[in-house]
Protein backbone atom coordinates (compact mmCIF):
# COMPACT_ATOMS: atom_id res chain seq x y z
CA UNK A 1 0.00 0.00 0.00
CA UNK A 2 2.68 2.30 0.51
CA UNK A 3 4.31 2.07 -2.70
CA UNK A 4 0.86 2.46 -4.75
CA UNK A 5 0.70 5.93 -2.83
CA UNK A 6 4.25 6.99 -3.39
CA UNK A 7 3.74 6.30 -7.09
CA UNK A 8 0.13 8.48 -6.91
CA UNK A 9 2.14 11.68 -5.16
CA UNK A 10 5.45 11.09 -8.02
CA UNK A 11 2.84 11.53 -11.15
CA UNK A 12 1.22 14.80 -9.45
CA UNK A 13 2.53 18.11 -10.54
CA UNK A 14 5.26 19.94 -8.13
CA UNK A 15 3.94 22.88 -8.42
CA UNK A 16 0.92 25.12 -9.60
CA UNK A 17 1.39 26.13 -12.94
CA UNK A 18 -0.94 27.61 -16.20
CA UNK A 19 0.78 26.05 -19.65
CA UNK A 20 0.58 28.41 -22.66
CA UNK A 21 -2.55 27.87 -24.43
CA UNK A 22 -2.25 25.78 -27.77
CA UNK A 23 -3.22 26.69 -30.41
CA UNK A 24 -2.19 30.43 -29.97
CA UNK A 25 -3.26 32.05 -32.24
CA UNK A 26 -6.54 30.14 -32.33
CA UNK A 27 -9.96 30.90 -33.54
CA UNK A 28 -12.78 30.09 -32.04
CA UNK A 29 -11.47 28.28 -28.75
CA UNK A 30 -7.80 27.45 -27.22
CA UNK A 31 -6.80 25.27 -24.42
CA UNK A 32 -4.45 25.46 -21.99
CA UNK A 33 -3.64 23.46 -18.51
CA UNK A 34 -3.71 24.01 -15.10
CA UNK A 35 -1.40 21.69 -12.89
CA UNK A 36 -2.05 22.10 -9.12
CA UNK A 37 0.11 19.80 -6.88
CA UNK A 38 -2.86 19.80 -4.36
CA UNK A 39 -6.93 20.58 -4.49
CA UNK A 40 -7.11 24.09 -4.54
CA UNK A 41 -9.44 26.66 -4.59
CA UNK A 42 -8.94 28.21 -8.09
CA UNK A 43 -10.05 31.54 -10.25
CA UNK A 44 -9.06 31.03 -14.39
CA UNK A 45 -10.80 35.05 -15.66
CA UNK A 46 -10.74 36.07 -19.27
CA UNK A 47 -9.59 40.01 -19.94
CA UNK A 48 -9.22 42.31 -23.20
CA UNK A 49 -6.20 45.11 -23.52
CA UNK A 50 -8.99 47.59 -21.71
CA UNK A 51 -8.49 45.56 -18.90
CA UNK A 52 -12.56 44.15 -19.06
CA UNK A 53 -13.47 41.14 -17.65
CA UNK A 54 -15.18 38.77 -20.61
CA UNK A 55 -15.48 34.93 -19.39
CA UNK A 56 -14.63 33.07 -16.49
CA UNK A 57 -12.98 29.87 -17.22
CA UNK A 58 -13.14 28.14 -14.19
CA UNK A 59 -14.14 29.36 -10.54
CA UNK A 60 -13.91 26.64 -7.76
CA UNK A 61 -12.48 23.94 -6.10
CA UNK A 62 -10.50 21.60 -8.29
CA UNK A 63 -8.85 18.30 -6.99
CA UNK A 64 -5.17 17.76 -7.53
CA UNK A 65 -3.65 17.16 -10.92
CA UNK A 66 -3.33 18.81 -14.22
CA UNK A 67 -6.92 19.87 -15.80
CA UNK A 68 -7.56 21.33 -19.18
CA UNK A 69 -9.47 24.58 -19.03
CA UNK A 70 -10.90 25.81 -22.84
CA UNK A 71 -11.30 29.37 -23.47
CA UNK A 72 -14.63 29.59 -25.99
CA UNK A 73 -13.87 32.90 -27.34
CA UNK A 74 -16.74 32.40 -30.64
CA UNK A 75 -18.86 35.20 -28.89
CA UNK A 76 -15.69 37.66 -29.03
CA UNK A 77 -13.99 39.46 -31.24
CA UNK A 78 -10.51 39.18 -32.40
CA UNK A 79 -7.59 40.66 -30.63
CA UNK A 80 -5.56 39.95 -27.62
CA UNK A 81 -6.79 38.40 -24.45
CA UNK A 82 -5.26 38.15 -21.13
CA UNK A 83 -5.97 35.23 -19.03
CA UNK A 84 -5.47 35.43 -15.31
CA UNK A 85 -5.09 31.96 -12.74
CA UNK A 86 -5.15 32.57 -9.32
CA UNK A 87 -5.23 30.81 -6.25
CA UNK A 88 -5.45 31.45 -2.24
CA UNK A 89 -1.35 30.60 -1.48
CA UNK A 90 -0.92 33.64 -3.42
CA UNK A 91 -0.35 32.06 -6.95
CA UNK A 92 -0.74 34.39 -9.60
CA UNK A 93 -0.13 33.65 -13.30
CA UNK A 94 -1.00 35.55 -17.13
CA UNK A 95 -1.07 34.12 -20.10
CA UNK A 96 -1.50 35.95 -23.43
CA UNK A 97 -3.72 34.25 -26.37
CA UNK A 98 -4.63 35.95 -29.78
CA UNK A 99 -7.88 35.12 -31.38
CA UNK A 100 -7.68 35.49 -34.92
CA UNK A 101 -11.04 35.32 -36.84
Amino acid sequence: MLFRSNLVNSMLPSAIALYPAYPNPFNASTTLHLALPHPAEVTVSVYNVMGQHVATIADGSMPAGVHPLTFDASNLTSGLYFIHASAPNGFNQVRKVMLVR
